[in-house]
C-alpha cells in the first residue's frame, strides 16, 4: 500500500512539473549594436547619434517590450567578433517559440564581390575591420532556431553626402568595376537571405537613412521605431499587443514624412513574413468586444480577374498577412485606406512608354509607332463596326470584407499629386482615335484600426495583395503597381556615383524588347526615375545609358516577370557617359 502511494506521489509531481514547463512563457531576447565610429583607425566618417539609438532602443524593449534579456554593445564594441559571439550565445539559449530581435545602428555600405548575383554585398561597418556582410550575417543566423526573429537595421545600403542638421548612415560611393561606366543593380530590395528571419530596414535599397540633430536628436527611423512599440501608438487593433507589422506601419508612414521635411527620401522596408510577432505589449492578445460594421449599400461589381499568378512583387510574400496575425475586429476605432493604382481604366488599353507609339486595336501585342510594320495605312479601319470604349471593373476588400469603396478614375498629373511618383501612364488607341492613359483610386472607408490584407480585382488582370495598417480616423495611402497579365513593369532610377545624388533627363533606352517593334527610350524625371509600365514578359531585356554609343554598363540585362516589378537602380561613375 505504501508502495502504491509512494508510486501516485511521484506521478503527481511529474504531472505537475510537466504542467509547470508547458506553462513557461517564451522569452523575448534582445542584442543592439550602436557606434558613432569616434576614434576608429580605418578612417570610417563618424556619426553622432548611432549610440544614442541604441540606449532608447534598450530602455524601449525593457519597458514596453518586457524583453527579459537585452545586451547592448556600444562605440568599439561594435566590432565582427562581438557580433559572432553575441549570435552564437541567443542561439544556444533561445528556442523556436522565443521572439529574438537584433538592432543595429550605424554606417551600412556596399563591397564588389564577384560571386554575388549583381556583383555587389550588402554590409554593414564595424568600429574597424573586418566588415559583416550580408551573406555572413545570414551564415550566423541560421543557427538561431527561432522563428519570431527581426533583425532591425537603421542604415544605409550605400554612400551619402552630410549635410546641415543631418547626416547619412552610409560611407563612400556604390562602387563600380574598371573600364565600367556604371553598374545596374536589381531588386536590391527583395532578400536574397534570411530565410525565415524578418528584415526591418530603415530605408529603401537605393535609398540612405538619416540622423537628424536638434528636437528629434535620434536617428529618424529610431526615432518612430521606439514610439511604435508603446501600445498607446502601436497597438493599432487595441488588443493589448504590438506585433512587428503594426510598429512597422505606424513608423514607416512617419518616417517617409518626417523625411519629407528635410528635402529627404527615406522609405523603410520589411522583409519576410512577420505575421503573429508579438515584440511590445502583452504576450497574448486580447482582441476587444466586437461592434457592428458599417453597412455597404452598394456592394461592388464583380469583375474577371485573371487566375492568381507570381506574387506582384517579388519582395511581398504572397499572402501579405499571414494567418498568425491576431485578427482585426471593429473596435469602434475606424480609417481610410486609399489604394492608388497603375490599373488602366480601358479595356482596350495596353500602355506604351514611348508617347510616340500606340497599341493595335485587334492584336495588344503590336506596338504601333512611326517604323512599325504594324502602322495603319491611310484608309484603313474606316469601316470597322462602332464599339464603345469600355472601362474595367475594379473590386477590393478588405480582410475578407467589403466595405464602403469609392472608385475614381485620374491622369497621369493627378496620380502625381496623389502618390508624389512620376510615372507615365503612356496612350492607347480606340477606333483611330489616340486616348491618354486613367488609371484607378480606390478609396476604402470606415475600415477597422489595425493591419490588413486588402485584395483587388480587376478585369485582365492578376489578383493582386497588399498589407495596409489603419490607424484611427487616419487615411492610409498606398501606390499599388500593376501589369496586365502576362506582362511586368521597370521601376527604375539613375544615380550619379551614390543614391544622393540622381540624374534628371538622362537618356535610357532599351534596344531589345520582346514582342515590341520600337526602340524604347526614355528620359529620366526630375528625380531621375524612369518606368515602363506592361512590358511582354521576357528574360532578355537589356539597358543602355548612352544612345549614341555602346558604353559599358555592368549587370545591364535583366528579366521582366509577368505580374512582376523589376527595380533597377543604375549607378554611373560619370555624369554623361561620353565624358573622359
Amino acid at each position: 500500500m505504501d508502495s502504491m502511494l509512494t508510486k501516485l506521489r511521484w506521478l503527481v509531481m511529474v504531472v505537475g512539473l510537466f504542467a509547470a514547463l508547458g506553462s513557461v512563457q517564451a522569452k523575448r531576447v534582445a542584442v543592439l549594436f550602436g557606434s558613432n565610429y569616434t576614434g576608429n583607425s580605418a578612417g570610417i566618417p563618424p556619426l553622432e547619434l548611432c549610440e544614442k539609438d541604441a540606449a532608447l532602443m534598450e530602455k524601449t524593449l525593457k519597458s514596453h517590450g518586457r524583453f527579459d534579456d537585452v545586451k547592448v554593445y556600444l562605440g568599439r564594441m561594435v566590432t565582427a567578433n562581438n557580433v559572432e559571439k553575441a549570435i552564437e550565445e541567443v542561439a544556444n539559449e533561445t528556442d523556436e517559440d522565443d521572439t529574438v530581435v537584433f538592432y543595429f545602428s550605424g554606417h551600412g555600405t556596399y563591397q564588389r564581390n564577384k560571386d554575388a548575383p549583381d556583383g555587389l554585398d550588402n554590409v554593414i561597418v564595424m568600429f574597424n575591420r573586418p566588415h559583416i556582410s550580408e551573406l555572413q550575417l545570414n551564415e550566423w543566423l541560421e543557427e538561431v532556431e527561432s522563428t519570431k526573429t527581426v533583425f532591425v537595421f537603421d542604415c544605409c545600403h550605400a554612400g551619402g553626402i552630410g549635410r546641415q542638421n543631418k547626416k547619412q548612415r552610409g560611407t563612400g560611393d556604390v562602387p563600380v568595376g574598371d573600364g565600367s561606366s556604371g553598374i545596374v543593380l536589381q531588386n536590391r530590395n527583395a532578400s536574397r537571405y534570411f530565410d525565415n528571419k524578418v528584415v526591418v530596414a530603415s530605408s529603401d535599397a537605393n535609398e540612405t537613412s538619416i540622423e537628424i540633430r536638434g528636437g528629434i536628436n535620434q536617428g529618424i527611423f529610431t526615432y518612430y521605431f521606439a514610439q511604435s512599440l508603446n501600445p498607446a501608438n502601436g497597438d493599432l487593433n487595441k488588443d493589448r499587443t504590438v506585433t512587428i507589422f503594426e510598429a512597422f506601419e505606424w513608423t514607416s508612414k512617419r518616417v517617409t514624412s518626417s523625411a519629407k521635411q528635410y528635402n529627404h527620401k527615406q522609405t523603410p522596408q520589411l522583409i519576410g513574413d512577420g505575421s503573429g510577432i508579438q515584440i511590445a505589449g502583452e504576450f497574448k492578445p486580447s482582441p476587444p468586444a466586437p461592434q457592428p460594421g458599417p453597412e455597404v449599400v452598394d456592394p461592388q461589381p464583380n469583375p474577371n480577374p485573371s487566375p492568381v499568378g507570381p506574387p506582384p512583387n517579388p519582395v511581398d510574400p504572397v499572402d501579405p498577412v499571414g494567418p498568425t496575425e491576431p485578427e482585426v475586429v471593429n473596435h469602434g476605432e475606424q480609417g481610410q485606406i486609399v489604394l492608388a493604382t497603375t490599373i488602366l481604366k480601358s479595356k482596350y488599353a495596353v500602355s506604351s512608354m514611348n508617347p510616340n507609339d500606340i497599341i493595335g486595336e485587334n492584336d495588344p501585342h503590336k506596338i504601333i509607332g512611326e517604323t512599325s510594320p504594324y502602322k495603319r495605312k491611310p484608309g484603313e479601319g474606316q469601316n470597322r463596326e462602332k464599339r464603345k470604349d469600355e472601362d474595367r471593373l475594379v473590386k477590393a476588400t478588405v480582410s475578407g470584407e467589403e466595405f464602403p469603396v469609392k472608385l475614381q478614375w485620374v491622369n497621369e498629373y493627378q496620380l502625381r499629386q496623389i502618390t508624389g511618383e512620376q510615372i507615365p501612364l503612356g496612350v492607347y488607341s480606340f477606333q483611330g482615335v489616340v486616348k491618354r492613359n486613367q488609371v484607378a483610386i480606390i478609396t476604402i472607408s470606415k475600415v477597422p484600426a489595425g493591419v490588413h490584407e486588402v485584395i483587388i480585382e480587376a478585369d485582365g488582370y492578376p489578383v493582386l495583395k497588399r498589407r495596409v495598417g489603419v490607424e484611427k480616423n487616419q487615411v492610409s495611402k498606398e501606390l499599388v503597381v500593376a501589369s496586365i497579365t502576362g506582362r511586368g513593369s521597370i521601376e527604375g532610377k539613375v544615380f550619379y556615383k551614390n543614391f544622393e545624388q540622381p540624374m534628371a533627363g538622362h537618356e535610357i533606352w532599351m534596344p531589345t524588347v520582346t514582342g515590341v517593334n520600337q526602340i524604347h527610350k526614355f528620359k529620366t524625371l526630375s528625380d531621375g526615375s524612369f518606368w515602363f509600365l506592361n512590358l511582354p514578359a521576357s528574360a532578355n531585356y537589356q539597358l543602355m545609358v548612352s544612345f549614341l554609343e555602346n558604353s559599358p554598363i555592368e549587370n545591364n540585362r535583366f528579366e521582366v516577370r509577368p505580374g512582376g516589378i523589376t527595380k533597377l537602380d543604375v549607378v554611373l561613375n560619370r555624369k554623361s557617359v561620353r565624358d573622359r
